[in-house]
């Protein structure tokens, strides 16, 4: 059993600071300017365009992570929507309207979105688990490919999604 620390009460909990995410607390806001709004995300960042990492974003000499933004703290700021990006949550129980977070907060919530996204299918090939293979899905995954290309005489991609 996990010891919650704190109880905060939210009319929306939105897990998952994606694309999809970030859609979903535009769609709040345009339908309910005062609801109390938390955007919860295990990436550091604010929403992004995934689909630019393997873009404009590998190609170019500085990463730039602002062309990436969906949506900035500005504006989620300015709408009111509280952002807890780097957090994970660890428990979701939607009879009780609660999410526990990684740091034993607990988030009592009146509606939910739970927007997480996929994870890239590892397939089952030998050598796929070296440090030298990379999966594309963050920025994380991007800056590190970048880092990994400048050093190598040669690279292969594997891939027909659209982040390939």
């Amino acid at each position: 059993m996990v010891k919650v620390s704190y109880m905060i009460r939210r009319d929306y909990i939105v897990v998952g600071a994606g694309i999809a995410g970030a859609s979903a607390c535009e769609g709040i806001r345009k339908y309910d300017k005062r609801g109390s709004v938390t955007l919860v995300g295990a990436e550091a960042l604010p929403p992004y365009k995934r689909w630019i990492l393997s873009k404009g974003f590998l190609r170019e000499k500085e990463a730039n992570l602002k062309k990436l933004q969906e949506l900035d703290e500005r504006w989620l700021g300015a709408h009111k929507i509280e952002a807890r990006f780097g957090t994970v949550v660890t428990q979701f129980n939607i009879e009780r309207r609660l999410a526990v977070l990684a740091n034993g907060e607990s988030i009592e919530f009146t509606k939910a979105c739970l927007a997480m996204g996929s994870r890239p299918v590892r397939p089952a090939v030998a050598g796929t688990t070296l440090g030298n293979v990379i999966y594309l899905r963050t920025v994380r995954d991007a800056l590190a490919l970048r880092e990994m290309a400048s050093l190598e005489k040669t690279i292969m991609v594997v891939g027909g999604g659209l982040l390939a």
